[in-house]
This record gives structure tokens, C-alpha cells and sequence, in this order.
């Protein structure tokens, strides 16, 4: 009975950062995407669509849903929870501020067997992306803590983060600079769990 009441009150906790995904299309659907300068746009022209990398893209959504089963205590949740939070809202300000255009890669993803799930993603109001991308940061932050308390998972988790962190600009869903900016946002939100749990 403790065990089942622990779990619920960790998925509850951690559910309040699940909820601000819906932050992200409220402002996707109210602000409107301006013109990607070219600088950005010029590097991710010399970087191919490839098509498969969807499959990790995908391992997101895993990940992302994982943390309360993975993390036993529910302090070290509430912590990680905060920060994640954090990062998002940190996400969501740059996003209001600079919300460009993706339809630079966009127009570069090309029909394959696996673009159902590429469209899944794409909506005809969300031609914007954010920097730095979200997808990222938060993946990294989570692969890293979760690391920290399960180390038999640690190759699993890096080899998550660097997946993603690669399919975000290979299927042409975010600009590099997104990408690389999402990095190190997780990263940064890592050492701020560490500091926010004392490990």
C-alpha cells in the first residue's frame, strides 16, 4: 500500500511539469514566427535529411515519462520537477522573444516510409521553433539525474541524449544552433539538480 500511495504521489508531483507542454502550442497557436536569419539557416542547408533518425527523435517521449518510476524519493522528484519547470519557462520566454521560422528545414524533409510520424509532429500552425530547443534540454537534464541513481542505466541514458540531441536537426525539426543550445540549457540544469539535492 505505501509503495502504491509513494509511485502516485511521485507521477502527481511530476505531472505538474507535464503539464506545461501545453504552454508550448498556446504560444505556437498566438505568436507568430518571424524570418530565420541566414546565418542560421546557411549551416543547417549543408546538413541532410535523414529520415530514419525519427525513430530516436521518438525515444523522447519515453524518456520523458520515465523519471517517477526510475527516482524512488519523492523529494529528489519534487527537485527534479522544479527544474525542469524552470527550464521550460526559460524555454517558453526565448520562444515569445525570438520565435523563427522553421520553414527554412522544413522544406527539406522529403516523403519515406516513416513520415507518418514525421508528421505527427508538424503542424501547419507550429512553423516556428524554439531556441534553445526544448526537446533537447530536457532530455539531457533527465538522461543525466536519472544516470546518477541508476548507473546500470547509464550507457542506455547517454546513448538517449546524444539520439535525440541528433535527430532534433537531422529530421529537420529544429536549426542546429537549437539543438546545440538545448545541450547545453540540460546541462545546465543538471548541475543546478545537483546543487538544488546537494549530490
Amino acid at each position: 500500500m505505501y509503495i502504491e500511495v509513494d509511485i502516485k504521489n511521485r507521477i502527481t508531483n511530476y505531472s505538474l511539469f507535464l503539464s506545461f507542454f501545453a504552454v508550448y502550442f498556446l504560444i505556437a497557436a498566438i505568436v507568430d514566427p518571424i524570418p530565420c536569419p541566414k546565418w542560421i539557416s546557411s549551416i543547417d542547408n549543408k546538413i541532410p535529411f535523414i529520415w530514419w533518425m525519427i525513430i530516436p527523435y521518438y525515444s523522447y517521449y519515453i524518456l520523458l515519462i520515465i523519471p517517477p518510476f526510475l527516482i524512488h524519493d519523492l523529494n529528489k522528484i519534487k527537485k527534479l520537477t522544479k527544474v525542469l519547470i524552470e527550464t521550460a519557462i526559460f524555454c517558453y520566454i526565448i520562444y515569445i522573444l525570438w520565435p523563427i521560422s522553421s520553414y527554412d528545414v522544413l522544406k527539406d524533409v522529403t516523403p519515406n516510409i516513416l513520415s507518418f510520424l514525421h508528421n505527427f509532429i508538424t503542424f501547419e500552425f507550429l512553423h516556428q521553433n524554439a531556441l534553445p530547443s526544448m526537446h533537447v534540454s530536457v532530455t539531457t537534464t533527465i538522461g543525466l539525474v536519472i544516470s546518477v541513481y541508476q548507473n546500470k542505466y547509464r550507457f542506455l541514458m547517454i546513448s538517449m541524449i546524444l539520439g535525440i540531441f541528433l535527430a532534433t536537426f537531422l529530421i529537420k525539426q529544429h536549426y542546429l544552433i537549437d539543438s546545440i543550445t538545448g545541450l547545453m540549457l540540460g546541462y545546465i540544469g543538471f548541475l543546478r539538480y545537483k546543487y538544488l539535492t546537494k549530490i
